[in-house]
């Protein structure tokens, strides 16, 4: 989710919908009674009510509307926005009469609200940094130099750049060895401090030979606390040359997302391990999930895209304070994929889950 603009005098927030989770935190964000204004199609006649030949044809517009109802569209991704228009072209819509603006990915709207409650502005925050793509870290290396490159939307720019001497004595493996694991140590000192000033999803080692390699196990083995995956990748060079080399490759974007499938299969796996212990710690199914929600005792609620996109209002709210509980007792929601094999198990589960902090006796 991107905020355009706001305006905090009028209580109004313009945002641009991206995600299917930006749907669900819309869902949350938009309550009867506000106003909420849009670029929409709206079916017009034109002609006089005696035109014989009158037609009726679609026309683009702006309308304000207050909310009545929101709810998902059952059958696609979109959320769907009922009122009453209070503002529009007066030559084409009858003000008071009603209309729905179809919300999907890629729609801009304003909303205005009489007063944002805060938890309300929680979730358009939490949905701003679920929308920022991680930087990725490229540390381009080869013997005694090295390049560490930032790449995120921005483009790329250089972090920093190392150069060491390496001892090349014949027969003197042990200088040599020494003055590359000074050269490995300033390396890691520069990645931690970037760690430290950055949100870095991923860190990916390139370069030619062996180096990159090494390093790796260096890093593996250094004390980083909260250090994203580590990717090995071979480049003809290393600096821009290779940060280009890697981006046309698109190992990034995959690395990624196969870190968010990993994540998810993960826990679905972790799940169905408590399931077959009979442990307690694994819960699934609508009525024995919110009986742990209502506890306390969900460390992770995992719920498939496809049952939020097929609830119907009734099941929707109760989904969203299923939702709303677990994050107030500090748990942690995921909406898992059924685009691979773990989201599908869910989903054969009823697409909602559990995983406990403790059993809640029956």
């Amino acid at each position: 989710m991107k905020v355009i603009k706001r305006v905090p005098k009028e209580g109004r927030i313009t945002l641009k919908i991206e995600t299917l989770d930006d749907l669900w935190h819309l869902y949350n964000i938009v309550a009867a009674g506000d106003r909420v204004i849009a670029r929409t199609v709206r079916r017009v006649r034109i002609g006089s009510e005696d035109d014989r030949k009158q037609e009726s044809v679609r026309k683009p517009m702006t309308l304000v509307l207050e909310v009545e109802d929101i709810s998902f569209h059952t059958f696609s991704n979109r959320v769907r926005i009922k009122g009453r228009i209070l503002e529009g072209p007066s030559d084409l819509v009858n003000i008071g009469s009603h209309h729905t603006f179809n919300i999907e990915p890629g729609t801009i709207l304003t909303i205005v609200k009489d007063q944002w409650p805060k938890y309300v502005l929680n979730r358009i925050e939490m949905a701003q940094r679920a929308r920022a793509s991680p930087m990725a870290l490229l540390v381009t290396i080869e013997d005694g130099a090295a390049e560490l490159l930032l790449v995120a939307d921005f483009g790329v720019r250089e972090a920093a750049r190392i150069r060491t001497s390496i001892s090349r004595k014949r027969g003197d493996q042990k200088t040599h060895d020494a003055t590359m694991r000074e050269f490995f140590r300033d390396v890691t000192t520069q990645v931690e401090s970037i760690l430290q000033q950055d949100e870095i999803g991923l860190i990916v080692i390139c370069g030619p030979g062996f180096v990159k390699d090494h390093f790796k196990e260096y890093l593996l083995s250094a004390p980083i606390k909260n250090r994203p995956p580590i990717v090995v990748e071979g480049t003809n060079t290393i600096g821009i040359p290779a940060a280009k080399e890697i981006l046309f490759r698109g190992v990034i974007s995959r690395v990624l997302s196969e870190v968010k499938i990993e994540t998810e299969t993960r826990l679905i796996e972790e799940l169905l391990t408590h399931i077959a212990k009979e442990d307690g710690l694994g819960a699934y199914g609508d009525d024995e999930v919110a009986r742990a929600v209502q506890f306390g005792a969900v460390e992770h609620l995992l719920i498939t895209d496809r049952k939020l996109r097929g609830a119907a209002d009734d099941e929707r709210k109760a989904l969203d304070t299923l939702i709303r509980n677990t994050e107030h007792a500090r748990g942690q929601v995921h909406i898992v994929s059924t685009d691979h094999p773990a989201g599908d198990q869910l989903q054969s589960l009823g697409g909602i889950a559990a995983i406990l902090r403790f059993k809640v006796e029956q």
